[in-house]
């Protein structure tokens, strides 16, 4: 089947065909797509992702495709790739192609870069979480007035009882004291309400745990440097909180770790019907570069994500530990939010 009319499709887009064993393998990529990758169509056509792409973006672009292909209807799913100097999130489509008989005959992809839309949507979740601790603050603040305030009526009050009036304005003070302290009351609750009711719920989902994982380790570890474990299960939670506070937490054991390759290994537990645990435990040097009594989070030494951390955790109303693991070297964070485990995700043939 000729292809080259996709050649003018100013975005990547690929064909899919099933091998002798059923394998998604391409049948085409046009030249946007061969000029990102870098390569030639020979040694693109007739291979499946994990023999076209390296390192870890080899089996999680493969995992995406087999899932669809296995589907074998029109999909949509988001996928990160290092291509050359660069690390990309691509939106890819896969409308799926079926003969007379209902058998699916190929499938057609194409890919968007939304690197910027991804960057900006966890800009606004941090942001907002910022937003959300000046909001504390305000609601902190006006709360700690409302005694203060409350004393100036009772004084008011008291002022008043069996007070005599001279007719030198006294009275008049008295009461305006007592109607400033009213009006303040009144503006104290507004604020507090206002703050309450621009803290937007958090939208919670179902989504692949392990795919997260996946793609956050193609952008931070593509070469397979680090060996790191993860459990392959579906969450309900906040998809966005969940990949920014995994992506920190790895992102800063790699960054602090003491030797080139470092063993990370990330835990989930269902600590009640409505809140889990995750935790992210590595076999580096640990804390020890902030004194003993520091917060690790606000440790200059530690970076800003584990703040950033401690911050998205807090607006999500969670819970945010710092410290050594129970036995063995190395570091331990633990974040509690809420969310459920659903059931395990099915496990692909690993691709060697």
């Amino acid at each position: 089947m000729d292809y080259s009319i996709y050649d003018l499709v100013d975005a990547p887009v690929f064909v899919l065909v099933a091998d002798d064993e059923g394998r998604p393998v391409y049948d085409f990529l046009n030249k946007v797509g061969r000029d990102r990758l870098g390569k030639g169509l020979d040694e693109i056509i007739g291979k499946a992702a994990h023999e076209v792409f390296d390192g870890r973006a080899a089996y999680s672009v493969f995992r995406h495709q087999l899932i669809a292909w296995q589907a074998g209807q029109t999909t949509c799913y988001e996928i990160a790739l290092p291509l050359r100097d660069d690390k990309v999130w691509f939106r890819t489509s896969l409308v799926a192609t079926h003969d007379e008989d209902g058998a699916l005959v190929r499938m057609v992809g194409t890919s968007h870069d939304i690197s910027a839309e991804r960057s900006l949507l966890q800009q606004e979740v941090m942001t907002a979480a910022a937003a959300r601790e000046v909001e504390d603050l305000v609601c902190l603040a006006a709360h700690d007035l409302r005694s203060p305030i409350g004393n100036m009526k009772s004084l008011a009050y008291l002022m008043r009882h069996d007070f005599v009036d001279h007719g030198d304005g006294k009275l008049e003070l008295i009461n305006m004291i007592d109607t400033l302290a009213d009006k303040s009351l009144d503006v104290i609750s507004e604020t507090m309400a206002q703050v309450m009711a621009k803290s937007a719920p958090v939208k919670s989902g179902p989504f692949d745990f392990g795919g997260v994982c996946d793609d956050i380790l193609v952008l931070l570890d593509p070469l397979r440097e680090h060996s790191v474990s993860y459990p392959r299960i579906t969450l309900d939670a906040d998809y966005t909180a969940v990949q920014i506070i995994v992506r920190n937490l790895i992102d800063n054991a790699f960054k602090h770790a003491d030797r080139d390759a470092l063993r990370v290994e990330i835990s989930v537990d269902q600590m009640n019907t409505r809140r889990l645990a995750i935790c992210v435990r590595d076999h580096g040097p640990g804390f020890q570069q902030a004194p003993a009594d520091a917060d690790p989070a606000t440790s200059v030494a530690n970076g800003f994500g584990l703040m950033g951390v401690r911050r998205l955790v807090k607006a999500r109303g969670g819970t945010v530990k710092f410290g050594a693991p129970a036995t063995g070297e190395g570091a331990e964070v633990r974040v509690e939010l809420p969310g459920q485990m659903i059931d395990p995700v099915p496990e692909l043939s690993k691709v060697s």
